[in-house]
């Protein structure tokens, strides 16, 4: 193959390992075990989650819920590492690091029973170090696997080669850095800002979450997808169990790094579309509030401001996921449309 010819329709092979799909029920059963654990735990303990006190008033109900239960997602991706064909460390990293990082803040909430666990200078500098290792870590892997579209040893397939409609976009190595730092540390806050109402977070990550682990073919991808699947049962409304920091920073950075695998960092937007706006929203009343002295929305994020105009959780949970639903569905028509030729490894 002539490799100064390539381009996006060589990207991605759907020639999966015998296993692969079957590391999704491995990871559902892995999830099944440790979350109804960590409840035991911590209704044992009386610990729970802290509610913040200018939250919607209805969630006050929610003081004491057991949290943590996004440790399903690290614990299973460390689990099943000794059966991953290919080791995608950067994926590995993600989830495992971002569940720590994620833990520790938890763990301080639910031990000194209150609602702010790492000082946010803390929780930035910890994620934007993730972000740079991942990042890196995703480039040389990329890298190496140059040779399985038919190039010769120097030819570098980096990050910085974003797909865009079916042809590759050669952006330069700093900025494609900076991009990829940006999307894991902002990927990461957002599924956590995401995370207020009772299955959304799980749900809306639910659907880019297959896509990407469908494009990258990802072992721990298709671990969390199947403990994802499991949590989402225990979440959903009336929530037995939240993810807490620990289960959406573990997503918001898989999601980044799986993006980063598969050279789609530009489309990260539309398939995150809904953390996006809920990541938006809080920016916008925090500026308009300063600027203005008035708040554009009854609060934020954007399913907080819902909630407050009167949509039960559960409509505000099925909305917002249908909405994650139809920009996954949309990015896979361009993907089709533009006409992508799979050639086998």
């Amino acid at each position: 193959m002539n490799c100064s010819q390539f381009d996006g329709s060589h990207l991605w092979s759907f020639n999966y390992f015998p296993w692969f799909w079957a590391l999704i029920p491995v990871g559902a059963a892995i999830a099944a075990l440790v979350i109804p654990l960590v409840i035991r735990w911590q209704r044992r303990a009386a610990l729970g989650q802290q509610v913040y006190e200018d939250g919607p008033a209805a969630h006050l109900a929610k003081q004491g819920t057991p949290t943590m239960g996004g440790l399903a997602f690290p614990v299973a991706t460390l689990l099943t590492i000794p059966l991953s064909m290919l080791p995608a460390f950067a994926a590995t990293a993600a989830v495992v690091s971002g569940g720590t990082i994620g833990f520790i803040d938890d763990f301080i909430k639910v031990r000194l029973r209150r609602a702010l666990g790492l000082r946010a200078r803390w929780k930035l500098l910890a994620l934007m170090a993730l972000a740079f290792f991942v990042a890196t870590v995703s480039d040389q892997r990329i890298s190496a696997a140059r040779a399985l579209y038919g190039c010769d040893s120097g030819y570098h397939l980096g990050f910085q080669y974003q797909w865009w409609f079916g042809s590759l976009l050669s952006l330069p190595y700093a900025v494609s850095l900076i991009l990829a730092v940006l999307a894991v540390v902002g990927c990461a806050n957002s599924v956590n800002l995401t995370d207020g109402v009772d299955g959304l977070a799980a749900s809306t990550v639910l659907p880019p979450l297959i896509v990407l682990t469908a494009l990258t073919g990802s072992d721990t991808a298709a671990v969390v997808l199947g403990a994802l699947v499991v949590f989402l049962l225990f979440n959903l409304h009336p929530a037995k169990v939240f993810m807490g920091d620990t289960g959406s920073l573990a997503l918001g950075t898989l999601l980044a790094a799986l993006a980063i695998d598969a050279h789609v960092l530009l489309f990260l937007p539309l398939l995150g579309i809904v953390f996006v706006v809920e990541a938006l929203s809080v920016i916008a009343q925090v500026v308009s509030f300063k600027l203005t002295g008035k708040r554009i929305f009854k609060m934020s994020p954007l399913h907080h401001h819902f909630e407050l105009s009167g949509w039960s959780e559960k409509k505000v949970t099925a909305v917002f996921s249908a909405v994650s639903v139809l920009a996954s569905a949309a990015f896979c028509v361009i993907v089709c449309y533009s006409n992508l030729r799979i050639p086998p490894h």
